[in-house]
């Protein structure tokens, strides 16, 4: 079939018009973990090094409480959290009866944190107003804008922290001493954040 030079003029057109329209009808998808939201979860360590994921690393995420470097389980349920672009509240928690024996002795901790798994590219992004710590269903701290990690320079992490306490960050003891904390949970313990996330 032959076709004259205006047909194949219109013809051309019509195919560059049909791979235009393809375009923009195909929006890029966004990202997978954008759309799905962000995972939180609460650590801590103890003076002692009992604690619950206690080393923000995604493996440690299954190993639930553990008594210092034996990494022994202890029976409680670590409650974790979910959040999204826009406004954010959240609780994360542990929480069981064995908490009491397994901090037994204990003065208080060397960090306790919210870890996520917002990169730390993004953390810019994410300003948190207000996180509330609650020991055995206590308020023992309200911490305005708390201190984030990665600290600068380090935001390469694939992670993004809400510290409450870490006695090794200068800038979190800034915002809440680890020594000014001496109470342990017996049942629970709970972080509750505020705040928004672009």
């Amino acid at each position: 079939m032959r076709f004259s030079k205006t047909s194949k003029r219109v013809l051309s057109l019509a195919m560059t018009a049909a791979v235009a329209a393809s375009s923009v009808a195909v929006a890029p998808a966004p990202k997978k973990a954008e759309a799905a939201g962000y995972k939180a979860y609460l650590c801590f360590a103890s003076k002692t090094y009992k604690g619950v994921r206690s080393n923000h690393n995604d493996g440690n995420f299954k190993l639930g409480v553990h008594n210092g470097n034996t990494k022994k389980k202890i029976s409680v349920k670590c409650s974790d959290a979910s959040f999204k672009k826009g406004k954010v509240s959240f609780t994360v928690s542990v929480t069981g009866a064995a908490l009491k024996n397994a901090l037994k002795g204990d003065k208080g901790f060397n960090t306790i944190y919210v870890d996520t798994n917002l990169p730390g590219t993004n953390k810019k992004k994410f300003k948190v107003s207000k996180a509330v710590l609650k020991i055995d269903g206590k308020a023992v701290k309200t911490i305005s804008n708390p201190y984030l990690t990665p600290d600068a320079g380090k935001e390469k992490s694939e992670f993004t922290q809400i510290m409450i306490v870490n006695t090794w960050n200068p800038n979190a003891e800034k915002k809440y001493k680890a020594s000014s904390l001496t109470k342990v949970p017996t049942k629970s313990m709970a972080v509750t954040v505020t705040g928004t996330l672009k």
